[in-house]
């Protein structure tokens, strides 16, 4: 699910220890300086809908008894690269829309012949449906069905030549996909939506902490198992280089981000991170001697630099919970009904 290095050279990050963010005018500073980073003169895509919306087909999951209609829709991004999302209509819809944002797998079923291998993307969509939410599921560049590229994929995107950045291309898809879902809910023949929230997992986590950074249309966002500050990586958990790339990161470093993807009145980030974890981010992948803190240690005082700086700004929550129960790298059973589920019911 992550393409963490493991082998070789070590890319040089960043220290983002320091938060640059201490009142709304940072706020409002640091978010349109990430946006101009990220889509150049061009801006955010707050007008550009999808190149093709194909409704009711079978859809990724291999238990549709959730599910209404599964509509799937494409973004022509580059010549070689094709945007790719499902909308997941629910039977008896809430009228809330979280999207799921996939990781480095290049699928959204558990494999059942394979335990060791379950992510829970597809236990956590279909937790969702039961409860009535629409689920937008978004996978990453070269990591989707038909579309399954090696570990250097990612890193050679992030190598081209574009207006902005190349990080445009693993947000596009989640801009792009709500712009339709807020704005063609008759003609799609789909529920009206009222909230967005939003869910990841590795990669998708990490993509979580940058869109709810930007976008304020998503209300709470989940990044699981998908980031820590660049000054507490090494090993696995450094990641592709959309996860370290210096000149995005030297404008907001991680804590950064959380704070921004949590700022905002009735906005929350409630952030997972998998103490077992066996890719990055957990216990294993923890050097103490670098930051002379414990894991659970040094997680706790990031939250605390970040809690306090939002509490300093006035509006905004965030929180870290540590999984004690997964296994693996996933989104675990724990996970959505103790922490996921409960916060979005609170929210509604």
């Amino acid at each position: 699910m992550f393409a963490g290095r493991v082998h070789g050279a070590e890319p040089e990050l960043i220290d983002d220890r320091a938060i640059t963010i201490r009142s709304a005018g940072d706020v409002d500073a640091k978010r349109k300086a990430l946006i101009h980073y990220i889509w150049g003169a061009d801006g955010f895509p707050k007008q550009r809908l999808p190149d093709a919306v194909v409704p009711n087909v079978p859809g990724p999951l291999r238990d549709r008894s959730e599910v209404g209609r599964v509509d799937e829709i494409r973004i022509e991004q580059t010549p070689e690269l094709q945007g790719l999302a499902y909308h997941f209509i629910p039977r008896k819809p809430n009228r809330t829309l979280v999207v799921v944002h996939h990781g480095h797998g290049c699928a959204a079923n558990d494999d059942p012949a394979h335990p060791d291998d379950r992510n829970g993307l597809h236990q956590t969509i279909q937790a969702l449906l039961r409860e009535g939410y629409g689920v937008l599921g978004v996978f990453m560049p070269h990591k989707r069905p038909g579309d399954c590229r090696g570990r250097t994929a990612h890193d050679d995107l992030m190598g081209t030549t574009t207006i902005g950045s190349p990080l445009k291309y693993f947000l596009d898809p989640v801009a792009i996909s709500l712009n339709y879902l807020k704005t063609r809910s008759r003609e799609g023949n789909f529920p009206e939506y009222r909230d967005v929230h939003m869910v990841g997992l590795s990669g998708g986590g990490w993509t979580t902490t940058v869109y709810a950074a930007i976008d304020l249309a998503i209300r709470f966002s989940f990044p699981v198992a998908g980031t820590v500050p660049l000054y507490l990586r090494h090993g696995g958990s450094v990641g592709d280089r959309e996860q370290y790339e210096s000149s995005f990161y030297s404008l907001a470093g991680y804590q950064d981000l959380y704070i921004l993807g949590a700022e905002g009145r009735g906005r929350k980030q409630v952030q997972i991170l998998v103490r077992r974890d066996t890719c990055c981010f957990g216990e294993k992948q923890h050097d103490g001697s670098s930051v002379g803190m414990s894991y659970g240690e040094a997680l706790r005082d990031y939250e605390g630099r970040v809690r306090a700086a939002l509490d300093g700004i006035g509006n905004g929550s965030f929180r870290l919970e540590i999984d004690e129960i997964a296994p693996r790298h996933m989104i675990s059973h724990h996970a959505i009904k103790d922490m996921i589920l409960p916060e979005l019911r609170k929210a509604r």
